[in-house]
């Protein structure tokens, strides 16, 4: 089961992209789309949860489009994960939270779970946009190096 939704992760893929635009300029969503391989109409409703939450802004009128709204190194990945889920994405399951029974075994699974989620929270708000922004030219350097291997 993944951690991630496809919606996130188009998320993440198109503010990558717009992390590499230059500052100032923006970016329609057809284009975000076309070059990330994402569905437009998918990535338009990313894009307004993006906006709701700060993340992006969006400039109307020609010459219009999306950019970041503040510096990829002040966006972290937990900021995108709360924009699409809140706070819950890493609750315990509904069938522990709803045991009335409070044994050993649930309050050991629940504790773990606790453990769990703040060490991926922990993660997700210490990682932003920029970092993986490095990554990402790090290993587009080491592609162009050696693109067979």
């Amino acid at each position: 089961m993944p951690l991630f939704s496809a919606k996130l992760e188009y998320a993440l893929r198109s503010l990558l992209y717009l992390a590499q635009q230059p500052p100032g300029v923006p970016i329609q969503s057809r284009d975000i789309a076309e070059a990330e391989y994402i569905p437009g109409p998918y990535l338009d409703q990313i894009l307004a949860v993006l906006k709701r939450a700060g993340i992006v802004r969006s400039i109307r009128g020609v010459g219009g489009g999306y950019e970041l709204a503040k510096p990829s190194a002040q966006i972290t990945v937990g900021d995108i994960v709360r924009a699409f889920s809140g706070n819950r994405s890493f609750e315990p399951s509904e069938a522990l939270v709803r045991d009335a029974a409070e044994t050993t075994t649930i309050h050991c699974i629940r504790e773990f779970q606790r453990r769990a989620s703040d060490a991926i929270w922990r993660l997700l708000d210490s990682t932003t946009i920029q970092h993986l922004l490095e990554q990402k030219r790090l290993l587009d350097q080491a592609q162009s190096i050696a693109p067979y291997l």
